[in-house]
């Protein structure tokens, strides 16, 4: 080892001991996260039984009720694609709208607001209701077909 390879290590040694033992610990850290709305749905399943393909089935009602203390919220909706053995459609084979007004909205695997502003949750529950339908093309093969929709309640910004 050469003379200058040597004074280097002998310096960074000798800067090493200068800066002393470093100790370390770690920390475990805990954070208990939980909404400022809570959301109730009723019902909590549908069945749309004798639907035809190609015709649009009778509107189902849905009531979502939001509590929270004075939040403003908006509600998401998102849906799976409908599917049976050998057989798939999309997500916009549902269909959605507030049920005093309003056309429909197809769904998607995206989560879209369901209402066209943000709504006050408050300690009494602020209940929407919507009318859900399903709506298959013409070229449905027959079957029984299940898609998972999930209803989100987040607060607004």
């Amino acid at each position: 080892m050469s003379k200058k390879a040597v004074a280097i290590l002998l310096t960074l040694g000798i800067l090493m001991a200068g800066a002393g033992i470093v100790n370390a610990a770690t920390l475990s850290i805990t954070a208990n996260v939980s909404s400022s709305v809570t959301l109730a749905l009723d019902p909590s399943s549908f069945t749309f039984d004798g639907v035809q393909p190609g015709v649009a089935s009778a509107p189902q009602e849905l009531t979502a009720t939001t509590t929270g203390s004075d939040v403003l919220y908006n509600l998401q909706l998102s849906s799976t694609a409908f599917t049976t053995a050998g057989s798939s459609h999309s997500a916009s084979t549902l269909q959605y709208k507030p049920t005093a007004s309003g056309t429909y909205v197809s769904a998607s695997g995206t989560a879209t607001n369901m209402m066209t502003a943000s709504s006050v949750a408050d300690s009494d529950g602020d209940a929407k209701t919507f009318d859900l339908r399903v709506n298959f093309p013409s070229s449905a093969n027959n079957g029984t077909y299940a898609a998972t929709v999930t209803i989100t309640a987040t607060p607004s910004l």
